[in-house]
């Protein structure tokens, strides 16, 4: 029986959509830039007719209540966090007390409070919870003895069970805000007068004919801006409800000021072509001179975007940037007094901020109180690392009346101090609120770990002088180097890495001393080369890898004659010099080590890269630090002395090495005169290994001298050198 026809069969795969991808394409096109644009204009008007309604002026609840506000039209910012009124987590935020609203309140009669929220909801938590603890709290701190200053709560939208649990932790809110915050209480119920009452606006209320007189209370408005949706969006004709909410999804870049500078151009604009408007006015936006912002109270400390900034007007620049800034000014780089704290962005800028702040304390301690000036401090987006970085200066440096001073002050750096300077910062403008990485850095920096056994925290190490100097440019942004330095001088391993790879064949002695009957005692005599180690086609010779090759004759203690054969690896590490050199010695700087070699798996790997080669040949010992002996005989000449960094294990037996080498090893390049045809020269290019190798199966002490054929001796050499190369 022939199995009937489905829709697939009769429809192409690419137009055989499923269910949930057609619903998804409605609510994205629901959704849309333009859809969004059109619910804001509709949602502002709202806004506009309860402040005309009530006559009291507009504050925009950030992020969300800017995109409701056209800029002229509003008054101040503020945030409230809805998160700090969801259930059971209740609070008055010591972080954003607001207290720059009650300036607007006092002078307008009250304010109109604007805020969103999506789909679902009536009004956002900010509004129905978080701004009504805010006024109770502040009722209270303020005007004590005008009342019990019950809290308000929507009932539409918070239970009476909620009311009630709220209601118990206000006046623990209020201690927190008088001992940590530590408002001037006389100087807010001088400028306020009466408490403060939160009333609530929807599109669902009804808005008075005439302006309400309030005459008991100042009314704080709280105006949630979008209309309820109850359905799903497709079925209100393009309408959203709060369109503004998690801008960073869908604005591309676009801003409140961005968007109400260019609303008619941006509403008249077809979908398709939104995207490239949006970014070319995101574009020329950036390109706009950065605007500080001065720390109240203090007089001379900003806080800015390191985009574009003018530094000009400031007197000491400190950025937290990845780059230090640059000038095209030459006199700004040799007149300015600039700090460069080196941090990434993001997370990490976060966490290197912890260290870089260490540098503030000697950087201040350089400045003269009497010249001190305008301070700036800047980082990318000039609302995170720079306000770090401004809250340890305030700390450190301003009085209770926000005068800085270069000397630091002497308060109790503990959490409540910190927070109340951080109370300056939000208080200025709320979007001075750092991250939570950056207060934890900040926090380490200011107060040391009571866990830490350190008496005293050690200075930090001093910084170059590009990151105390503007970096000077040209008119096209290239940056102007500076004098180069002298090159620093080679380190030790280097110099007898040199010597051992430009002396190609050595003269060799062994002596092998065995405590064990199984293992011959004896000598060993013959030449060893040093060639560069040959990676097969395409990969080079690499210059910090040498094999070496030795060949020899062995006679034992009992007359015994063997021919004797070895070959390693030799390699220079730690330098950077070459691919395959990415390890260090244990504090930094070159080492030499030695690995094995097998012939059969070198002539293997024909492809192999100079890093795959050092990991098919094992390690057998690592040079450690070079020291010179201190032999208290005078007419001993001076030799430099290493052990291995560690010892290697072959089966149950140890091998320990130790190494000594003649000065005349290091002085092939730091001195090129140096006469290996005199005598005494020559005598001190030599050097020595050996080996102490203990266990069940050996048991031996292996001590190996080498010296070079020099010119002189090259023609007592022929022999040996064309015995190696036949080898």
């Amino acid at each position: 029986m022939a199995r009937p026809l489905t829709q697939s069969d009769l429809l192409f795969p690419t137009q055989s959509l499923s269910l949930s991808s057609t619903l998804h394409a409605l609510k994205r096109s629901a959704l849309s830039i333009p859809n969004r644009l059109s619910s804001l204009i509709s949602d502002a008007a709202f806004v506009q007719r309860v402040a005309e309604a009530y006559r009291l002026p507009l504050v925009a609840n950030e992020r969300c209540g800017s995109w409701y506000i056209p800029p002229g039209k509003k008054a101040e910012s503020a945030y409230f966090k809805s998160t700090d009124g969801h259930a059971g987590e209740w609070a008055f935020s010591l972080r954003r007390a607001n207290l720059q609203v009650l300036g607007v309140v006092a002078e307008g009669g009250g304010c109109v409070i604007v805020d969103s929220t999506r789909r679902g909801k009536s009004m956002p938590d900010a509004l129905s919870k978080t701004i009504p603890i805010w006024c109770c709290v502040l009722n209270r701190a303020i005007f004590p003895d005008l009342g019990p200053h019950e809290l308000h709560t929507p009932p539409q939208a918070v239970s009476a069970s909620e009311h009630a649990q709220i209601e118990t932790k206000i006046d623990g809110f209020v201690r927190q805000f008088l001992d940590i915050c530590k408002p001037d209480v006389e100087q807010l119920r001088s400028r306020l007068n009466k408490p403060l009452r939160p009333l609530w606006i929807t599109q669902e209320s009804t808005l008075p004919f005439s302006s309400p007189l309030f005459p008991d209370f100042h009314p704080i408005i709280l105006c949630t801006a979008s209309r309820r949706v109850h359905g799903n969006e497709g079925s209100e004709g393009g309408y959203i409800q709060g369109a503004a909410d998690d801008h960073e999804a869908w604005a591309q870049g676009l801003t409140p000021k961005l968007f109400w500078v260019n609303k008619d151009k941006l509403l008249s604009t077809n979908e398709e072509d939104l995207p490239n408007l949006i970014a070319d006015l995101v574009k020329d936006e950036r390109g706009l001179d950065a605007a500080p912002i001065r720390v109240r109270p203090s007089t001379n400390l900003f806080i800015a975007s390191s985009q574009n900034l003018d530094i000009s007007q400031f007197d000491t620049i400190i950025s937290c940037t990845p780059t230090p800034l640059t000038t095209t000014n030459p006199t700004h780089a040799n007149t300015k007094k600039y700090l460069h704290l080196a941090c990434q962005t993001g997370k990490l800028g976060s966490r290197n901020l912890r260290t870089q702040l260490a540098h503030l304390k000697p950087f201040f301690a350089s400045l003269p109180d009497a010249d001190a000036g305008k301070t700036v401090v800047c980082c990318p987006t000039g609302k995170d690392l720079a306000v770090g970085t401004a809250l340890a200066i305030l700390c450190l440096y301003a009085d209770s009346q926000g005068t800085m001073s270069m000397n630091p002050t002497a308060a109790k750096l503990d959490k409540p101090f910190i927070k109340q300077r951080l109370a300056w910062l939000t208080g200025t403008n709320p979007t001075l609120n750092p991250s939570r990485g950056t207060l934890q850095s900040v926090n380490a920096f200011l107060m040391r770990d009571p866990s830490s056994t350190a008496s005293t925290t050690p200075p930090p190490p001093p910084l170059p002088p590009s990151r105390l100097a503007l970096t000077p440019t040209d008119t096209n942004g290239t940056p102007i180097p500076p004098p180069s330095p002298p090159s620093p001088p080679p380190s030790l391993p280097t110099l007898i890495f040199t010597t051992l790879a430009s002396t190609h064949i050595w003269t060799f002695t062994r002596t092998l001393t065995s405590l064990l009957p199984t293992h011959p005692s004896g000598t060993v005599t013959g030449t060893a080369t040093f060639t560069p180690y040959p990676y097969p086609h395409p990969h080079p010779a690499d210059a910090n890898a040498l094999l070496y090759a030795e060949e020899g004759t062995f006679t034992t203690t009992t007359g015994l004659v063997f021919t004797a054969r070895r070959k390693y690896v030799y390699w220079l590490r730690g330098g950077g010099g070459g691919e395959g050199n990415g390890e260090e010695a244990e504090g930094g700087g070159e080492y030499i080590s030695v690995h094995f070699y097998d012939d059969e798996s070198s002539s293997s790997s024909s492809a192999q890269s100079p890093t795959t080669a050092a990991a098919d040949t094992p390690l057998f010992v690592e040079m450690g630090a070079l020291c010179p002996t201190n032999d208290p005989n005078p007419t001993s000449p001076p030799t430099l002395r290493a052990h291995n960094r560690a010892q290697h294990l072959c089966g149950s037996d140890l091998y320990t090495a130790s190494w000594e080498f003649g000065l005349g090893m290091t002085a092939s390049a730091s001195a090129p005169d140096y006469d290996y045809e005199h005598e005494h020269d020559y005598e001190q290019l030599y050097w020595s290994v050996r080996y102490d190798v203990r266990g069940p199966s050996k048991d031996y002490v292996s001590v190996t001298r080498y010296t070079p054929c020099a010119t002189m001796r090259l023609r007592e050499c022929d022999g040996d050198r064309r015995s190696v190369s036949e080898s």
